[in-house]
């Protein structure tokens, strides 16, 4: 409750009986939370895809390297 009385601080008066205000503040946080992870998930797909076509491009050049 002492977290949810925090984020209510910024938005004003803080009413710990409840209410509308309560209810739109816990919405925005969650809100938050899923772009913030939907940003981190798509991120660490394209992470991925980048490692993945560094290690073909090196493991092609080292195909093309000439035998002595």
């Amino acid at each position: 409750m002492a977290l949810l009385a925090l984020l209510l601080a910024h938005a004003g008066e803080v009413e710990t009986s409840g209410g509308g205000l309560t209810a739109l503040t816990v919405m925005l946080v969650l809100v938050l939370v899923v772009v913030w992870v939907a940003l981190g998930v798509v991120c660490w797909l394209f992470w991925r895809a980048k490692k993945r076509d560094d290690a073909e491009k090196k493991e092609m050049e080292w195909r093309n390297v000439p035998s002595s």
